[in-house]
C-alpha cells in the first residue's frame, strides 16, 4: 500500500465514520450504523497494519483518565447494541494514566465490538492496577474464546468469529507491546471465565 492508497483509505474511513454518526442521530438505523462503523474500523486496522509494516507505527502517550476513557467507549457501543447491558467499573482505576488514546481506543473498540457480538445479555468494562500496570478489561457472558485463540493470544492474525478480518486482536497485541516503560512492555492476555475476557496491560 503506497502513500496515495493510504490517503484514500483514510478518507473513505472518515466518510464511513461520518455516515455512522448521521445514522446514529436518526435513531432508527442501529444496524446500518453498526455496519458503517465496523467498516470504518476495518479500514483503520488496514492503515495501522500499513504503518506497522513500514515501521511507522509509534506511540504518542498523554495523560488519560481510564474511567472516563471506558465511559465514552461504553456510551458509543450502547447506541450500537441497545439490547445489551454494558457496564463500566472504574472504581479501582487510577485517576490518570499515560497511553496513546487513539491507538488504545482502536484496540479496546475492537475487543468491545467482539464482546457485544458474542454476549448473551451483558458486557463489562473495567480499569484497575495490577503489578504496577494499568489493566483495561473487556468481559462478556457469551461462550468464550475458542481454544486456538487462547493458545495463540493474537500472535498472528486470526478471526475471533466468522466476522471481520482477524486483524483486530493481532493489532491490539502490537499496540500494547509498543507501550513500554523501562523494562516493562504492554501485553494482551485472553482467558475464559463465564465468557470471554480480554485484558490489555499497559506499563
Amino acid at each position: 500500500m503506497n502513500d496515495l492508497y493510504a490517503a484514500i483509505v483514510h478518507d473513505v474511513k472518515n466518510q464511513l465514520a461520518e455516515l455512522s454518526l448521521r445514522l446514529g442521530a436518526r435513531g432508527d438505523a442501529q444496524k446500518e450504523m453498526g455496519i458503517a462503523m465496523s467498516a470504518a474500523q476495518r479500514l483503520s486496522e488496514m492503515l495501522l497494519l500499513h504503518r506497522q509494516d513500514n515501521n511507522l507505527l509509534s506511540v504518542n502517550s498523554d495523560s488519560v483518565s481510564p474511567a472516563d476513557f471506558l465511559g465514552i467507549l461504553a456510551a458509543e457501543y450502547r447506541e450500537l447494541f441497545p439490547g445489551l447491558n454494558i457496564e463500566v467499573d472504574g472504581d479501582k482505576a487510577p485517576a490518570f494514566a499515560f497511553f496513546d488514546d487513539a491507538l488504545v481506543r482502536l484496540a479496546l473498540g475492537n475487543a468491545l465490538h467482539n464482546a457485544c457480538r458474542a454476549a448473551r445479555s451483558k458486557v463489562r468494562l473495567a480499569a484497575y492496577e495490577q503489578d504496577k500496570m494499568l489493566v483495561l478489561e473487556v468481559a462478556d457472558d457469551g461462550s468464550g474464546y475458542p481454544q486456538n485463540l487462547l493458545l495463540d493470544g493474537g500472535a498472528k492474525p486470526s478471526a475471533v468469529s466468522g466476522h471481520g478480518t482477524g486483524l483486530g486482536l493481532y493489532l491490539a497485541r502490537k499496540i500494547a507491546e509498543l507501550h513500554h516503560l523501562e523494562n516493562q512492555h504492554g501485553r494482551v492476555v485472553l482467558s475464559n471465565a463465564d465468557g470471554a475476557v480480554f485484558r490489555m496491560f499497559l506499563p
